[in-house]
């Protein structure tokens, strides 16, 4: 009887404490607990007892069991499976146990700490427990490595105030891997995450839910992976060394990779996976490998922990199996230190310079540039990287400003508009390849942004400063155009130099390099497919010359009122042309080097899936009319394809093809009339009509003006 009174007594003072919109947990979840004042400082149970603080580790997921009582939850260790005992009087350290103990948990929705996600918590059996004045609650240490109790509301206290969050457990009812992995084993390989299909590697992405990002040095989850080196350990586990600075071991605790522990084991324990082999989880006694769902790694289990370890040999051998023109794969792991992370011990850049001065900046952390300023001449580069042979496609992230960033002005801006890349006096080059940098001034942000662009130059905003450009190229600004660069000995040579002219005024900044492998560079493989149209547009994916096959390509230039198609032979890597045969079907065109357009070409090259704007056209079919069509805005112009941007007063819906010499359009509508069509008439179009309209006709392969 005296139970059931203290339940219902408990339930009323839970729910005369206001219904709370926000403590609304599941058993069946996973959450963390961080303080408030630092997101990077989670609640975590290590099994010696105490209530902890400390970086993501195993112990840092819990479970709210609900109590039945209104907001009332016991709060479980998911690595442990002990709970949090009950709040202790001021400065006590909380304790952990195997008994179930009820927390009452307030959603903060008042005061200046409000906000969803955030929560004060204090057991059922403190009185009072509502969070009115002299509540004791959870509170974060003063030496920030333990929770105590404290006054939670004395003056806002939000040292009381912990962020609740779920994170999702990655759930994939079948696995794959185009992988077969090896046996752990002392060596060098890549570790590859089977769930998320990435790669352990260096952090180079902002972490949207912490208030610091990670540095660089820490290790994370991403598209190209560090060849890392296993150790083997008396113990039977191996010392994992990411080759970064100090003790060459990763640590077992928040996971950096520049640590100064003295290195220890990590367990690779044998993983049992249908269908894919020699997998395992990697643990130490404090975490475990893994990610969420969000693909960043955590110390916990949160479903994505089956790795596999492959060698480059393996990896190679996938990379020139699979990749094409279509379906490129980004080979970054083969140039050293891609991303310029800070305590990269790999050789990598060499950087030649006539006066001046650099700096390696990393003030956003999870990304980091190079820059230079008051120089002769620079180059920055790595020699002679050992690849397989084929096509590359190389992007580099590179900024160039004619004076300080903190200078830049007005009198710049019009420069840039008024005569765009030849204001540019810098380049990223692979091997003979070249692209210019992007100027400070081509990316027009529309409002200030903090730690990206909060220069204001008339309408828009620029980075103001080498920390803006920092963050400015970690949300992906300043990439250049891609390059396309056959190789052809194994070697390759990537890096950025000066070009003659450079003002010693100039400052320039560089964030690294991305490269993709499009497959060997063989005729086999450099393929034109044309539908019945019996036009198409076509990017070349290397050097390709079209003399002496069946496809006739053009370059084509845009007019008042159509577009001219002029014939061309040679055409460089990446570039878009119109392509012609007398029927449909897919036809070889030939591999070369040293192409050159040799012709103005108004055709851009999509290089990846394009959003159109209302100002693109591509090459269509409507009604039998071939031409460039007006897409509508917000469709999406798939990679590969060519397509022309028109704009200004008087722009059509439809541009069709015309000629000056009797080429292009108008020489295979005269093929066309001599062998089976002598009397029709026809329009610029290609369209067959029925009578002369006013304007340009087609009859017997002749111009006739009405």
């Amino acid at each position: 009887m005296k139970k059931n009174l203290l339940v219902s007594f408990v339930s009323l003072f839970c729910l005369a404490a206001g219904t709370n919109l926000f403590a609304q947990f599941s058993a069946d979840k996973y959450y963390t607990i961080v303080c408030k004042p630092d997101f990077n400082t989670f609640m975590t149970d290590d099994g010696t007892g105490g209530l902890l603080l400390g970086p993501e580790t195993l112990g840092t997921l819990w479970v709210f069991e609900p109590t039945g009582n209104q907001d009332c939850y016991y709060i479980k260790n998911v690595h442990t499976g002990n709970y949090v005992q009950a709040c202790p009087d001021l400065e006590i350290p909380v304790e952990m146990g195997t008994t179930p103990v009820e927390y009452f948990i307030k959603g903060d929705a008042s005061g200046n700490q409000a906000g969803e996600n955030f929560y004060r918590m204090t057991s059922t059996n403190r009185s009072p427990h509502d969070f009115s004045n002299g509540t004791i609650g959870l509170n974060r240490s003063g030496d920030n490595t333990r929770v105590q109790g404290f006054n939670s509301v004395v003056n806002a206290n939000q040292w009381s105030v912990w962020r609740i969050l779920e994170v999702p457990k990655v759930q994939t009812d079948v696995l794959s891997s185009p992988f077969t992995g090896s046996e752990v084993g002392a060596g060098t390989y890549y570790f590859y995450n089977v769930e998320s299909g990435k790669w352990l590697q260096n952090n180079n992405k902002s972490n949207p839910e912490l208030t610091t990002p990670y540095w660089t040095t820490r290790a994370e989850l991403g598209d190209w992976g560090l060849d890392i080196n296993l150790i083997a350990q008396e113990d039977g586990g191996y010392q994992i060394d990411p080759g970064f600075g100090g003790t060459n071991t990763l640590n077992r605790r928040s996971l950096y990779l520049d640590t100064n522990q003295e290195p220890f084991s990590w367990r690779f324990i044998p993983k049992d996976v249908d269908g894919v082999s020699n997998t395992y989880t990697i643990e130490s006694t404090y975490a475990r490998l893994g990610a969420d769902v969000n693909g960043y790694l955590r110390g916990a289990d949160l479903g994505a922990t089956t790795w596999q370890l492959v060698t480059l040999d393996e990896r190679l051998q996938y990379v020139l199996q699979n990749a094409t023109s279509a379906n490129p794969i980004d080979v970054s792991f083969l140039v050293a230190n891609p991303d310029l992370a800070n305590n990269n011990a790999r050789p990598a850049w060499t950087v030649t310079r006539d006066g001046g001065e650099e700096t390696w900046n990393d003030v956003p952390r999870y990304n980091r540039i190079f820059w230079s300023k008051n120089f002769n001449s620079i180059d920055v580069s790595q020699t002679m990287l050992n690849v397989p042979n084929g096509i590359y496609q190389v992007t580099f992230s590179l900024l160039y400003s004619p004076t300080a960033v903190v200078n830049i002005n007005a009198a710049g801006y019009n420069d840039y508009k008024a005569n765009g890349e030849a204001t540019v006096f810098l380049v990223g080059y692979a091997n003979d390849e070249t692209v210019k940098a992007r100027s400070v001034y081509s990316e027009e942000g529309s409002s200030s942004i903090a730690g990206v662009h909060q220069k204001q130059i008339g309408d828009y905003f620029f980075p103001g400063h080498p920390d803006q450009v920092n963050g400015s190229m970690g949300a992906g600004y300043y990439k250049t155009e891609p390059i396309m660069v056959t190789v052809a000995d194994g070697t390759l040579t990537l890096g950025i130099r000066s070009l003659e002219g450079c003002p010693t005024t100039a400052w320039i900044g560089f964030s690294g390099v991305t490269l993709y492998y499009l497959g060997q560079a063989s005729a086999e493989e450099n393929t034109v497919t044309i539908s019945e149209a019996p036009y198409a547009t076509y990017v070349a994916p290397c050097d390709v010359d079209f003399g002496g096959t069946e496809v006739s390509a053009y370059a084509a230039q845009t007019r008042n009122t159509y577009v001219h198609l002029e014939p061309v032979t040679a055409v460089p890597a990446g570039t878009a042309v119109v392509v012609m045969a007398d029927a449909a079907g897919t036809y070889a065109v030939n591999s070369t080097t040293d192409a050159v357009l040799g012709t103005e070409n108004d055709l851009v090259a999509a290089t990846d899936d394009v959003t159109a704007d209302g100002t693109l056209f591509v090459l269509a079919k409507k009604n039998d009319v071939v031409g460039f069509y007006k897409v509508q805005a917000g469709t999406t112009i798939p990679k590969g394809k060519g397509y022309l941007v028109i704009s200004g007063a008087g722009v059509k819906p439809f541009y069709g093809f015309d000629s000056d010499d009797a080429t292009s359009i108008d020489e295979a509508l005269r093929v066309k009339s001599e062998e089976s069509n002598e009397g029709f008439i026809f329009n610029l179009a290609g369209q067959r009509i029925q009578k002369m309209q006013k304007g340009i006709n087609i009859a017997n392969g002749k111009k006739i003006v009405r």
